[in-house]
């Protein structure tokens, strides 16, 4: 090993070093919120019990529901939930712009939905991290065949990363530690001879791993051509210092979104747990007296009267409890329950309901569902309630999106780019140079574009179509092709369902003609329907033995 790989393993070892007491922190949260992932400071052992030191499961449900909402509102499965966009939204637009930019977005959501690429399975590991600790991280990449993506979440604990000076995460360091016959499927050429040994006689023994990747600034690194790369990947073995594996690369390779940050700390918070941890802890203690009341009050506490309950005290189901039959029963009964008020009971159940409802507001539960609509209203109301629920919804979904599905999107694209995913030799030219962008369906997002839809109607109906029955010319207020183009793609439609722009206007000129030719044909026949009357009062005139005036005077 190099002394550059030595740098970066220090380098390593001080960003875990510096984030102990996040773990501590971590631990606590997990022991609350989310048991499964309560490793952050002691080693699980297989089989053992996640949630046997909790009273309440509802802080655990109402995590699992926040995580599960996450997915079902912001990546969609029944639909496609991004699509891939250009800079400029007149070149976006156009017919065969937007039909070669549909054809990316299908073949990058094949590629992310292959099955063994595991995106569902990576996503929704972190999308639970992501709720519960505000932090996750996914790791995109090639699988180790080279024919298809691999999507893995890794747990926080392994993971240590900073920002460089505009706050972007551009180093992250991961522990790994996988089995000798992990390491010779990945790396079969370069394996220290500790693992050879190991894949021999103990293919299952784990060895302890670093990847690390940082810009190539902080490790100069060339190909063997020469060629330099914005990022380093770096696969280090520790006991032996053997590097596994050094390659530049064009992108960085972990997507680590963080809900909350705050300034001068690399890592991220939940907005629901570091505000519910207190309540979490209350409910626990509020429950655990519950049901030691309730138990008390069911199975009471006894008095016996000393040296005069022979034996043992029977308080099962058909239990026989014997007294001395000389003791005088007037004296009081020689055995009787310690009596219970249960007068706390109830305040005791207003305590936890209460912190129930606090801990379903602050996991945003009361804010991310539909509102009820109890009595019938009108569609400009059931519009203004969508509405509202949109804006009450967008401040809890809107980092998720800019902080995990953007970058996760465009990570995947840059991947499949660089290893000649996408056909781009039939890129039309107005498409070269232009910076891509993605946009995101979801619940949210169709309300919001079924009200941008729902306002072209009524806009129309209520307001300017009256308008144009009094003065017609205020019809010119308004391009309606732009127009209903624009509403129905708000409604869903897709490129390839529209004919092209010029459409229109060339149906339009097709039939100002037919009008025009149908107009000359209709003032051809009433023409000849003059001269038809014409003809036939002369031919009266005639036939009354009488000259017309003209031939009158012509035969003068």
């Amino acid at each position: 090993m190099d002394q550059r790989a030595r740098d970066v393993l220090r380098m390593g070892d001080r960003l875990f070093s510096n984030r102990k007491q996040i773990d501590s922190l971590w631990q606590e949260i997990a022991l609350n919120f989310f048991p499964e992932r309560g490793d952050f400071t002691y080693n699980r052992v297989e089989g053992e019990e996640f949630a046997d030191h909790l009273f309440s499961s509802y802080p655990v449900m109402a995590r699992r529901e926040l995580g599960n909402l996450l997915s079902a509102n912001l990546r969609p499965r029944s639909q496609k939930w991004f699509s891939v966009h250009v800079d400029d939204d007149d070149i976006d637009e156009g017919d065969a712009e937007r039909k070669y930019l549909e054809h990316l977005t299908d073949i990058q959501w094949r590629a992310t939905y292959d099955r063994p690429a595991q995106f569902v399975r990576a996503t929704k590991e972190a999308d639970h991290d992501f709720a519960a600790f505000g932090n996750a991280v996914i790791q995109v990449s090639l699988n180790v065949n080279g024919d298809g993506l691999l999507f893995r979440s890794h747990h926080l604990r392994d993971c240590a990363w900073s920002e460089n000076a505009e706050g972007k995460i551009d180093v992250n360091h991961r522990n790994w530690k996988p089995t000798a016959r992990q390491l010779k499927h990945h790396f079969p050429d370069t394996i220290s001879k500790d693992v050879r040994k190991a894949c021999e006689k103990d293919p299952e023994k784990p060895f302890e791993c670093r990847h690390a990747i940082l810009p190539s600034r902080l490790y100069h690194y060339k190909s063997k051509s020469g060629r330099e790369f914005p990022f380093v990947s770096l696969y280090v073995e520790k006991e032996s210092e053997t590097v596994l594996e050094e390659v530049g690369i064009n992108h960085f390779e972990y997507v680590i979104p963080r809900w909350q940050t705050v300034s001068g700390s690399a890592y991220g918070v939940s907005m629901a747990t570091m505000i519910l941890l207190p309540d979490g802890r209350t409910l626990q203690v509020v429950m655990r007296t519950l049901r030691e009341a309730g138990e008390n009050y069911v199975n009471p506490p006894m008095i016996a009267v000393d040296d005069v309950v022979r034996g043992d005290i029977a308080l099962y189901p058909g239990g026989i409890t014997t007294v001395d039959r000389e003791y005088d029963e007037k004296l009081g009964e020689a055995l009787r329950p310690i009596t219970k008020d249960r007068g706390g009971f109830p305040i005791g159940e207003a305590i936890a309901e209460a912190l129930r409802m606090d801990i379903r507001a602050g996991f945003f539960l009361d804010k991310i569902q539909l509102p009820e609509m109890g009595k019938p209203m009108t569609a400009f109301e059931v519009r203004r309630r969508l509405e509202e629920h949109i804006r009450s919804s967008s401040p809890i979904f809107e980092p998720v999106i800019e902080q995990y599905n953007d970058p996760l999107c465009d990570t995947v694209f840059q991947i499949l780019t660089d290893n000649g995913a996408f056909p781009l030799e039939q890129m039309p030219e107005s498409l070269e140079n232009r910076d891509i962008k993605f946009k995101f369906r979801s619940p949210l997002a169709d309300l919001a574009d079924q009200a941008e839809a729902a306002a072209y109607v009524e806009t129309r109906d209520s307001i300017l179509m009256p308008a144009v029955q009094v003065d017609p010319a205020q019809a010119e207020n308004v391009d309606f092709t732009r127009a209903t183009r624009d509403a129905m793609r708000a409604s869903g439609w897709k490129a390839k369902w529209f004919k092209p722009e010029g459409a229109v206007d060339q149906a339009k000129a097709q039939m100002q003609e037919q009008a025009e030719a149908q107009q000359t044909v209709q003032e051809i026949a009433e023409a000849g329907a003059v001269a038809e009357q014409a003809g036939k009062g002369i031919d009266a005139v005639v036939n009354a033995g009488a000259r017309p005036n003209g031939a009158a005077a012509a035969g003068r």
